[in-house]
């Protein structure tokens, strides 16, 4: 019985180890990764008493081009279920196989009217983007990230008055993406 548990967590091991050195060797040899993204962002205006903040899901496509075996520029469209249009530039550094920082600056542009509506949004804004990324294998991925607005790309009405408060966004999202 001992000798049958040994010999079934050797073949495991060796299996995740083969496994896990392909994905290594394979990782090093690509110049360009594609693929699509999925996830839940939060975001909240930072106004003054505003109380603005929402949630959504975003689904979004990306490039990604390695200038070293470190460091790589991604190129992204991600849409949000707000109607907005994200198109973030990001410098990302590879700590190693499986994990990853990046940052960089995104340009976001409303699409849709009725949230002009309600919000008077601009139409477009910036943001910086400081995020992490876990490489489950070669395809599949996990990552989390901040976004903080630089422009005021939101217009709180201040209750009956004519006034309003313009506001910067900033969200957290959480996703999960394939590599093709």
């Amino acid at each position: 019985m001992k000798n049958l548990c040994f010999t079934t967590l050797l073949i495991f091991t060796i299996s995740i180890a083969t496994a896990t050195a392909q994905d290594s060797t394979a990782l090093k040899k690509k110049k360009f990764d594609f693929g699509i993204r999925h996830g839940y962002s939060i975001w909240d205006v930072n106004a003054s008493n505003s109380g603005l903040s929402d949630t959504n899901l975003y689904v979004g496509l990306f490039l990604e081009t390695r200038l070293s075996k470190k460091l790589s520029i991604q190129l992204e469209a991600n849409y949000s279920h707000s109607n907005l249009l994200e198109l973030p530039v990001l410098l990302k550094y590879r700590i190693s196989d499986k994990f990853e920082i990046y940052g960089g600056a995104q340009l976001e542009v409303s699409l849709d009217d009725n949230i002009q509506e309600a919000f008077k949004n601009k139409r477009l804004g910036t943001s910086l983007v400081l995020g992490a990324q876990y490489n489950i294998n070669t395809h599949w991925f996990i990552d989390a990230r901040y976004t903080h607005g630089l422009t005021n790309q939101i217009r709180v009405f201040n209750g009956f008055d004519t006034e309003s408060i313009y506001g910067k966004k900033s969200t957290v999202n959480f996703g999960v993406g394939y590599k093709f």
